[in-house]
């Protein structure tokens, strides 16, 4: 294993400790030239790219200064494993998650022609995910690695408070009204008792053809103008789950990136900076409604201002930590599924790889765990010209089958679900 560096730590934040624990998987392939030597020196060069490279943190959730470690290539930091079929990223990503043996805060692992990245939430969010797993694919000049090296800065949450409530002080007017107007109000919900949830954790996978996307695309200019890619990604969920039967909770978690409160100086920095807010949709939003909640709640500044008064309760608590419990093996849980949905948009990022020109889609996916066996996490990414799809949740809660036909149903005729809800 890597070793742990004494000296110079990392001082963690409130969402940095709490994301810790949760694990954190991308996939992407298939591409030409997949090899252990470049990816280990990929690595080696992300950690001398400084001596905080991001990278290098030693997540845990029980300390608050984490080290930095040394030699993160080194060891089971990556492996091989041709072994693994391919043909399904969700199951892919399943069996990397569950291969036995301790983990390593980073890990890579080859898969043929696709490569599967495994790291914890806490040593960063979804852009650290998004470039690592295409440095691992091809970064000869190690351009994309020393890009994984910065952090943002320690006063990052309070920057971008003060940056975006001073240029727009009606803004905290609005975000405490949007929050009472969002809150919970169901005192007593309905329950249901769900055993050994950690170990039925699977995600599910699907894949929407270009020509669908652009069916979808041209659907929204028509009928959903001013309605954006994301919006349009949460009500087509939302549908596709409704369709086949998913009694959805209404309130949905939409994840939003705070670094857009942020100097543009400090928007390619690594950490963990972006939050679920929770907003009460009607049961069958339209692309409209998504686009009209969400708007509000970018410009009320709520997702800041959440960071920002997380980070000021852990302060008034000195910053305690402490171990994250062992997993319940029975727990009680509302009866209807929480859903939460990221969409990280087109990445152009993955233009230079060399795509292997055989008929399977070219694919970026990756897996969000649920904070919860209640919980449902959506994650939507477009690549060349296509759409990838994926669900991780309990088995226990929801049937795997469900959520395959959800998402078949979703890719397969985008329009069809969506004009249902016109």
């Amino acid at each position: 294993m890597p070793q742990r560096k004494s000296g110079s730590t990392y001082a963690s934040s409130e969402l940095d400790r709490t994301f810790a624990p949760a694990q954190t998987l991308a996939v992407i392939g298939p591409v030409v030239g997949l090899d252990e030597d470049a990816v280990r020196a990929m690595l080696t060069a992300a950690e001398k790219a400084s001596p905080t490279s991001r990278i290098r943190v030693d997540a845990r959730a029980d300390r608050r200064h984490w080290d930095y470690r040394e030699n993160i290539a080194s060891g089971t930091a990556v492996t091989s494993r041709p072994d693994l079929a391919t043909d399904d990223l969700g199951e892919l990503m399943d069996r990397v998650r569950t291969r036995p043996g301790e983990r390593a805060p980073v890990e890579i692992v080859l898969c043929g022609d696709y490569v599967v990245v495994h790291y914890s939430h806490g040593v960063g969010d979804g852009q650290m995910g998004v470039t690592m797993v295409g440095a691992a694919a091809s970064d000869p000049g190690h351009a994309m690695a020393v890009s994984m090296a910065p952090s943002l800065p320690r006063n990052a949450t309070w920057s971008a408070v003060r940056r975006h409530f001073g240029s727009t002080p009606s803004a905290a007017r609005d975000f405490w009204r949007l929050r009472a107007h969002h809150k919970r109000r169901e005192s007593a919900p309905a329950t249901r008792r769900i055993e050994h949830w950690a170990e039925s954790k699977t995600t599910r996978a699907a894949y929407m053809a270009p020509e669908q996307v652009a069916a979808l695309r041209a659907w929204g200019k028509e009928h959903a103008p001013g309605a954006t890619s994301a919006s349009v990604s949460v009500a087509l969920v939302i549908a596709a789950l409704r369709s086949e039967g998913v009694d959805l909770d209404e309130h949905v978690m939409i994840l939003f990136n705070c670094r857009r409160y942020l100097d543009a100086s400090h928007r390619a920095e690594h950490g963990n900076f972006a939050i679920g807010i929770p907003v009460k949709l009607p049961t069958l939003p339209t692309p409209g409604d998504v686009a009209t909640v969400m708007k509000e709640v970018i410009d009320s500044g709520w997702p800041v201002a959440v960071l920002a008064l997380a980070d000021a309760k852990a302060a008034m608590k000195g910053h305690r930590t402490s171990p994250p419990p062992p997993p319940d093996d029975v727990v009680v849980v509302p009866e209807r599924p929480r859903l939460a949905v990221s969409d990280l948009g087109t990445l152009s990022l993955y233009d230079h790889l060399t795509w292997r020109d055989d008929g399977r889609p070219r694919q970026m996916t990756a897996a969000l765990e649920p904070d919860g066996p209640d919980g449902i996490s959506v994650l939507i990414s477009q690549v060349q010209g296509g759409r990838s799809y994926s669900a991780s949740f309990c088995g226990g809660m929801i049937d795997v089958a469900v959520v395959d036909r959800a998402l078949a149903r979703a890719c397969a005729d985008p329009v069809a679900l969506l004009r249902g809800i016109e």
